[in-house]
C-alpha cells in the first residue's frame, strides 16, 4: 500500500511540474507575440511623426535643389546690391553740403540744401521740370484715351483688315524710334506750316503717344479678351449702346490695366534724353533728362551733386502718381461691371 500511494504522489508531481511548464510557456509566448506586435506597431507611428515634421505641402529638396535655391538668392541680393547701391550714393550726395564739384565717396558728411539751391537759383530746373509735365501728362492723356478706344474696338469688333492691321503695329514696334528723326522734322515743319504754335515740345508728345498706342493696345486688348462678352450682351439687352458698353462696363473692368498704361506713358519722357537733346532747339526747352546731363556734360559747368540732387526730384513726380493710381488698381476690379 505504501509503495502504491508514493507512485500516486510521484505521478502527481510529475503532472503538477508538467502543468506548470506548459502555463510557463504559455505566458511566455504572449510576451514573446505582444513586444513583437507593440515593435510593429510602434515603428510606423515613428515614422508617421517624422513625416509629420514636414509641414510644407512641397518636397523636401535635394542637395542640388538646395544648391540651386542658393544660387536663386546670391542673384537676387546682388541685383538688388546693383540697384540700391548707386541709389543710396546719390541721395548721400544730393544732401552732403562737404561734396564740391564731382562726387566723391567717402570722406566728411555734412547735411545739407545747397545742391538744391544751386538746382533752382542757378540752373533752368524749374523750366525743365514745367515742360517735361507738359509732355509727361499730355502723353499720357492722349496715350490712355486712344489706347482705350483701339483697345476695344480689336477685342470686341470683327472688322476687314483686323489681322493685317494688328500684324502691322506689331512689325512697327521693331523699328527704333531713332530710325524716324529725319521723317520727325520733316512733319513738324508741315505742321507748323498750318499750325503755328506747334511746337518742338509737341511733337514729342505725338512722338511718345503713337509709340505707346501701338504697343500698349496689344497689352489692353488681351485684357479685354479675358472679360466675357455676356457682360456686353446684357448691356445691350437693356438698351447699351456700342458706346455706353464701352463707357459703362468695359472701362470700369479695365481701369487696372488702363492705370498700368497711363503710369508707363507718364514715366516715358522722364528718363528719354536722345530725343529731345535732337529735336529741341534751346536748353530753356529741354526735359529733365536733357537739362539735368548739361550738368555734367561740360567739365566747365560740371556739378555732380546738384544732377544727383536732380534726380532724387526727378522721382517725385513718378512716385506721386503711382501711389494715386495705386488705389485705381484695387478697386477698379471690385467696382467693374456692378450695375
Amino acid at each position: 500500500m505504501e509503495d502504491n500511494t508514493l507512485k500516486r504522489n510521484e505521478n502527481r508531481e510529475d503532472i503538477n511540474s508538467m502543468d506548470s511548464e506548459r502555463n510557463v510557456n504559455i505566458t511566455d509566448v504572449p510576451e514573446k507575440t505582444a513586444d513583437v506586435t507593440s515593435a510593429q506597431v510602434n515603428e510606423p507611428v515613428k515614422k508617421e511623426k517624422k513625416k509629420k515634421l514636414n509641414l510644407s505641402d512641397r518636397m523636401t529638396l535635394t542637395p542640388l535643389g538646395k544648391i540651386g535655391l542658393g544660387i536663386n538668392y546670391f542673384l537676387l541680393i546682388l541685383w538688388a546690391v546693383i540697384i540700391l547701391v548707386p541709389l543710396a550714393i546719390m541721395i548721400s550726395a544730393a544732401f552732403n553740403g562737404e561734396q564740391a564739384s564731382t562726387i566723391i565717396l567717402g570722406g566728411k558728411y555734412r547735411f545739407s540744401l545747397e545742391h538744391f539751391r544751386y538746382l533752382f537759383e542757378k540752373t533752368e530746373f524749374l523750366k525743365w521740370v514745367r515742360n517735361t509735365m507738359f509732355v509727361a501728362i499730355s502723353t499720357m492723356v492722349l496715350t490712355v484715351a486712344m489706347v482705350s478706344f483701339t483697345g476695344y474696338a480689336y477685342s470686341r469688333f470683327r472688322f476687314k483688315g483686323r489681322k493685317a492691321s494688328l500684324l502691322a503695329i506689331m512689325l512697327i514696334q521693331t523699328i527704333p524710334a531713332f530710325a524716324g528723326i529725319l521723317a520727325y522734322f520733316t512733319m513738324h515743319q508741315v505742321i507748323s506750316g498750318f499750325i503755328p504754335f506747334f511746337s518742338r515740345q509737341m511733337l514729342l508728345v505725338f512722338i511718345y503717344s503713337g509709340g505707346a498706342i501701338a504697343g500698349n493696345t496689344f497689352l489692353l486688348k488681351g485684357y479685354l479678351d479675358s472679360i466675357s462678352t455676356e457682360l456686353d450682351d446684357a448691356a445691350r439687352i437693356d438698351g447699351c449702346s456700342n458706346m455706353e458698353v464701352y463707357r459703362l462696363v468695359i472701362m470700369p473692368i479695365a481701369r487696372p490695366m488702363l492705370a498700368i498704361i497711363a503710369l508707363w506713358s507718364f514715366m516715358a519722357p522722364f528718363g528719354d534724353y536722345l530725343l529731345p537733346k535732337i529735336l529741341l532747339n534751346s536748353s530753356s526747352d529741354y526735359t529733365l533728362a536733357a537739362g539735368l546731363f548739361t550738368l555734367i556734360s561740360d567739365i566747365r559747368k560740371m556739378n555732380e551733386p546738384a544732377w544727383a540732387a536732380g534726380g532724387f526730384l526727378t522721382a517725385v513726380p513718378i512716385v506721386i502718381l503711382f501711389m494715386v493710381l495705386n488705389r485705381q488698381l484695387v478697386s477698379g476690379l471690385a467696382s467693374g461691371a456692378v450695375k
